[in-house]
């Protein structure tokens, strides 16, 4: 204003220079910023998924007999993404914060009514809209909670796909998931417009204030109580304020998710979590007074049973499908939890009917620790292809298993129904070759299948009948 009424306090090309330095320094600070913030954003989004990742490994298995565990879980997974996706909000707000702090004073040197005015009129409107926003919290919950059950649908309906071939079947599970996707992107777009619908409430908000503002402004001037100078100073003020506020109003729906997602993650973290092992790796299998139940069963499947098994010769369990052996050895393997006085043995290694294989590089790099130790077992069993191989069939996998079993560092080896997928004539000289290296590697093995053994392999084993040890039978060992 003083350059245009002839008495500058600098010349226009120094203004111009100033100008221009200020922009170069604008940028420097703003790209500064940008690298911190998303220097911060992925540093939180790893340590939340890092966190996440340890809880979920040391979840105790009763979180999984329902379909609620996987749920938390997938939620848990869908809320470290929002998180770090909503984790520059902090700056933004500080930022806002600042410029707000810096350009407020100078709206009271200029104006106090004019600043009053704004802090009486705009200020509780946009406070007001900040609420309805909070409101949307449990929507949000929900909304996280439907994608949640969307995925594990999706996670089962892929191993249909894959494994079912009636077509009705197919057809219909493929139908339910489409009407899911229809629901999810009914609720997702409502929350969307209504969450969007505030934000530009509170925008709109802003700047009818400024035009009242403005309108205020006119009044002053008319009423002598500002001149042409102070007008067009407040303004500008006003406007560089416009943005922080603007800024602030957008920060509002990122900090409402953030905190959702929040939410669900402390629920998450207080799942009930593992117990430790109580056993070491010199222990066999001991338990008294042991019982156990499924959640959301009507009955207990062990109630009361004690034995104790020592490590001096392998065990072969036997007993009619549905009496509980693959459960017994789920349980010592801890991936279930006994309800008793029980000791596990440490450092076990499960193969499991279902079985599912970890990348193949790492067996690779175990069987580099054992060279020589399972050169018999690789040559009886086929392995020595197989372990290269990315497509394998159910006995492949079965004989890859049973060498990973070999090859790791566990010194209890669970095998349940492991020769189920290999060929009849190959069952029996494929287990005497496991079993002679699991005693050159001192390994305690415990086998449940169905199979008729011959006499010699039989006799390596202490045979124990899985009815007599549920129904109260004397199991020594």
């Amino acid at each position: 204003m003083r350059i245009l009424s002839g008495e500058p306090v600098v010349g226009l090309t120094e203004w111009i220079a100033l100008m221009l330095l200020l922009t170069v320094l604008r940028f420097v600070f703003m790209l500064w910023k940008v690298r911190i913030s998303e220097k911060w954003a992925y540093g939180v989004g790893a340590l939340v998924m890092g966190w996440f990742l340890r809880t979920l490994r040391n979840l105790a298995p009763s979180n999984f007999h329902g379909p609620e565990g996987e749920r938390a879980v997938e939620s848990a997974y869908e809320s470290t993404q929002v998180l770090q996706s909503n984790s520059s909000v902090c700056f933004q707000a500080v930022q806002a914060v600042l410029q707000l702090v810096v350009f407020l004073p100078v709206l009271f040197y200029i104006s106090w009514p004019l600043t009053l005015f704004l802090f009486v009129v705009v200020v509780p409107l946009i406070g007001w809209m900040q609420r309805k926003i909070h409101r949307m919290g449990p929507e949000e919950e929900s909304l996280l909670e439907a994608r949640a059950v969307f995925r594990q649908d999706l996670g089962l309906a892929r191993k249909l796909f894959c494994r079912w071939s009636s077509r009705y079947e197919r057809n219909h599970v493929s139908g339910g998931l489409m009407q899911s996707v229809r629901s999810l992107r009914e609720r997702g777009l409502s929350t969307s417009v209504r969450k969007g619908a505030l934000s530009l409430t509170a925008e709109t908000v802003s700047v009818l204030a400024m035009v009242v503002v403005l309108a205020f402004c006119a009044k002053l001037i008319s009423s002598g109580w500002m001149d042409g100078t102070g007008l067009v100073l407040f303004c500008s003020a006003v406007l560089l304020c416009y943005k922080p506020v603007k800024e602030c109003a957008r920060v509002v729906p990122q900090m409402r998710a953030s905190a959702t997602a929040y939410n669900v993650l402390v629920r998450f973290g207080n799942l009930p979590k593992r117990k430790p092992c109580g056993g070491n790796r010199d222990d066999g299998l001991h338990v008294d007074d042991g019982r156990f139940q499924y959640e959301g069963s009507d009955a207990a499947l062990f109630c009361g049973i004690s034995f104790s098994w020592d490590r001096s010769k392998p065990v072969l369990l036997r007993g009619r499908n549905g009496v509980g052996k693959s459960t017994l050895l789920r349980l010592a393997a801890g991936l279930e939890e006994w309800q008793g006085d029980a000791k596990m043995p440490r450092d076990v290694f499960f193969v499991a009917q279902d079985l599912e294989l970890p990348p193949r590089f790492i067996l690779q790099e175990l069987l580099k620790r054992k060279s020589g130790a399972l050169d018999k077992f690789i040559q009886a069993s086929g392995t020595e292809k197989l372990v290269l191989r990315e497509s394998l069939s159910g006995g492949q996998r079965a004989r890859v298993a049973l060498l990973w079993a070999l090859a790791s560092d566990s010194s209890t080896v669970l095998l349940d129904e492991p020769f189920a997928s290999i060929a009849l004539a190959d069952r029996e000289p494929l287990l005497e070759s496991f079993l002679d290296a699991a005693a050159a590697l001192h390994k305690w093995t415990i086998v449940v299948s169905h199979d008729s053994l011959g006499a010699s392999v039989e006799g390596r084993f202490r045979v124990v009948d899985m009815e007599a040890l549920v129904g109260g039978g004397v199991v020594e060992g």
